[in-house]
């Protein structure tokens, strides 16, 4: 009988597999005679019985739909007892129960791919045969020497029984939490939709009631002070979910400066008053005794605060009671200032209470209660005060039995600026000018509504809803200042604001962007493009009164 492999590599006292590769009676199988055998196989069959791990080659011939293998020493052990009888049958004869996720991998390198399983048991067809670990398993294509695929190489690798068990707990938990934020983001989608209808039903119902009742003042101002409450609760909403993002992203602009706190807490207490009131809860506020001065972004901790008494508010059944405090506490890091709210609310389970701080949780929600909100409220209340190197927790003694947050902060050590007062306070006596102002929108209501606020102040107005009319009658009206919307068809607004430019009359000219994008990215853009502001919308009127009391 002819040697199936090199000389150099078989001997005739070798033992093992290779003394049963070369005793085998090959001719009585689809391979044939050994000395029939193509070198591309005796090649891969030298290499497949010198390996270490378990080795397995299966080559095809015309005689034959089945492919037999022929397998090394270590694929052998894995085998066990159905070793003798396993050489040259197919591996679907071998591997019954492995064979529904090998077949496809053995069709892939047949099709002259290489293919791998992470994790497979590969189990003998003798159930009394020991052997069912786990392996990961690759194959590999076997050519001749014309680039015809004709088998494949397929090699196991052993997979510790430890190590399965710990990268089993890791798909399992990791499948969990997939789950768990993709059932959470389905929920938050679906209150998203829910909270921006709630404003929107009375908004369309008050512009109906304004058409009907145009003749009543009395009917036209209680309207009017509705719109203005549900605006505000949708653009508080859609604030929050900029707000988030940009924090995630790391690109929240956090303005610090030498403040009292007692007068930022004042502050939100003042805009949270209402919906406290509305709910008919007792507000108990006790202040520090003196200033408590924090290097902070007054604007964003007055939120986090706000946020805390909208939350208290909200999950406290009516006629409930909310007490908030502020106080100092003394460390070796020179103390902190601590702003405590509790309420006599719904309170926090203790399955709860390591998630409350999480994107798009809502206690509430979770216990079959319907308050409302995104749930992102106190996510934003964590990331700002880490950003100002302070931190917040959550106590309950459990549900129904109310909570506390409290948040500290630490104390400020920079000195205010000489003259920053002063300053200010000249800037907001100055004597109001009245301006040459252009307006343009493609959205007729938005350039129409932003038109009527600056026509308020006596400023002159101009409108265009594109930019080639916007272009043409900036160069006769000569504007002092020109706000543009960016997401315009044709020329857009960014367009628009580099050819303004351009044009040497209106080089003084303040140019403001009014859009719906708000991203850094955007902002960034607009400042290439040669804006001098961007305003995300809707803007408010104090937003428009302050950039035009800031021009010289």
């Amino acid at each position: 009988m002819s040697d199936p492999v090199r000389p150099s590599s078989i001997s005739s006292d070798d033992g093992g597999m290779r003394a049963l590769v070369r005793h085998h009676d090959w001719a009585a199988t689809a391979l044939g005679d050994v000395a029939s055998w193509p070198p591309e196989l005796r090649v891969a069959l030298d290499l497949m019985l010198d390996a270490r791990h378990p080795a397995l080659v299966g080559w095809g011939t015309p005689a034959s739909p089945t492919m037999p293998v022929l397998f090394n020493d270590a694929y052998a052990r894995l085998l066990g007892a159905e070793c003798p009888q396993a050489l040259g049958q197919p591996l679907s004869a071998i591997l019954p129960a492995a064979w529904p996720r090998l077949a496809p991998l053995v069709e892939t390198a047949l099709a002259g791919a290489p293919a791998w399983l992470g994790d497979v048991q590969l189990v003998p067809a003798a159930t009394h045969t020991p052997g069912a670990r786990h392996f990961s398993a690759a194959f590999s294509p076997l050519r001749d020497a014309a680039g015809t695929v004709h088998g494949f190489f397929h090699t196991a690798f052993a997979i510790d029984a430890g190590e399965h068990v710990r990268v089993e707990a890791a798909l399992q938990r990791q499948a969990h939490e997939s789950a768990e934020a993709s059932r959470h983001r389905s929920e938050f989608l679906a209150v998203l939709a829910h909270e921006l209808r709630n404003p929107m039903a009375p908004i369309r119902t008050g512009l109906e009631i304004m058409r009907l009742r145009a003749d009543s003042p009395e009917t036209i101002e209680r309207v009017r002070e509705m719109l203005e409450r549900q605006t505000r609760q949708m653009t508080h909403l859609i604030d929050d979910l900029l707000d988030v993002a940009r924090v995630t992203s790391g690109k929240i602009d956090i303005r610090k400066q030498l403040v009292d706190l007692n007068r930022v807490v004042a502050s939100a207490v003042e805009t949270s008053t209402p919906m406290i009131q509305g709910a008919r809860h007792v507000l108990d506020v006790a202040m520090w005794g003196e200033p408590l001065l924090l290097d902070i972004d007054p604007t964003r901790v007055a939120q986090v605060i706000n946020n805390l008494l909208t939350n208290a508010a909200k999950y406290t059944p009516p006629g409930g009671s909310i007490r908030l405090t502020v106080r100092k506490e003394r460390s070796s890091g020179g103390g902190q200032a601590v702003v405590s709210v509790t309420d006599s609310g719904v309170g926090i389970p203790p399955e709860h209470q390591d998630t409350i701080f999480e994107m798009f949780n809502q206690v509430g929600r979770n216990m079959g209660l319907a308050q409302g909100g995104l749930g992102i409220g106190l996510s934003l209340v964590r990331q700002l005060v880490a950003l100002h190197g302070g931190s917040v927790s959550a106590e309950s003694p459990g549900a129904g039995l109310g909570s506390t947050f409290t948040v500290r902060l630490p104390l400020g050590a920079r000195m205010a600026v000489p003259g920053d007062d002063t300053a200010r306070q000249d800037r907001r006596t100055a004597q109001r000018r009245t301006y040459r102002i252009l307006v343009v929108d493609d959205n007729v209501d938005a350039a129409e509504s932003l038109s009527l606020l600056l026509q308020l102040n006596s400023h002159e107005i101009r409108t265009a809803t594109n930019g080639r009319d916007a272009l043409a009658l900036a160069q006769e009206f000569v504007p002092d200042v020109a706000f543009l919307d960016i997401g315009m068809p044709g020329m857009t607004g960014f367009e628009l604001a580099t050819r303004l430019r351009g044009v040497p009359a209106l080089a003084r000219m303040t140019i403001v962007a009014v859009t719906g994008w708000g991203s850094e990215e955007d902002q960034a853009r607009s400042r290439e493009a040669g804006f001098d502001q961007h305003f995300t919308k809707p803007i408010a009127a104090e937003t428009v009164s302050r950039l035009l009391a800031a021009l010289d």
